[in-house]
């Protein structure tokens, strides 16, 4: 179930980070692109016939990321001997899909720090700047430098973690609104 979890979970989080990419017009010669792209493209070309991209949204990455986590959902259940309810799976794969989503820009944040500490002016730095711009820029605005420390990224993730902490209390209730 671990081994499950953590290859799906890459999965999706690069099927995301392709559609988050493509959103904000990141250009496909980027590092990045260029992985996410690769490591993606076998599941994605194929249903980018049935979901062709419009304008800046990758449908097809979207789809591909929900039928995954569908997928991993219900062999997550069955390796536990759990029914599988396709209401319930539906229910709790884009929850899980809204964490995984969550993670993707809690691990980006923090890479773009690291980058940030140890070499700013990495290859793939501008990637990670692009992807989070949009994120941090309405933080920015509020909340000025302190003592040439940004202190954005943190305001970010701490926003982040609080969404995680409500999907997971939201969780915790049943179909009937019972704590379960």
């Amino acid at each position: 179930r671990f081994l499950l979890e953590i290859l799906g979970s890459l999965l999706v989080a690069l099927l995301l980070l392709r559609a988050w990419m493509r959103s904000i017009g990141m250009p496909p010669r980027n590092p990045v692109a260029q992985f996410a792209f690769a490591m993606t493209n076998w599941l994605v070309g194929p249903l980018s016939r049935l979901f062709p991209a419009r304008g800046r949204a990758d449908w097809a990455s979207m789809v591909a990321a929900l039928l995954v986590t569908l997928l991993m959902v219900v062999l997550m259940r069955a390796v536990v001997g759990m029914p599988v309810p396709w209401d319930i799976a539906l229910l709790e794969a884009l929850r899980q899909l809204v964490i995984w989503g969550l993670n993707v820009i809690v691990w980006v944040t923090i890479i773009y720090v690291v980058i940030g500490w140890v070499n700013p002016h990495a290859p793939f730095a501008p990637a990670f700047e692009a992807l989070l711009r949009p994120l941090l820029a309405p933080i920015r605005r509020v909340l000025p430098t302190v003592g040439g420390f940004d202190l954005s990224p943190m305001v970010l993730l701490i926003g982040v973690y609080v969404l995680l902490v409500f999907n997971r209390d939201l969780a915790a209730f049943d179909a009937d609104g019972r704590r379960q």
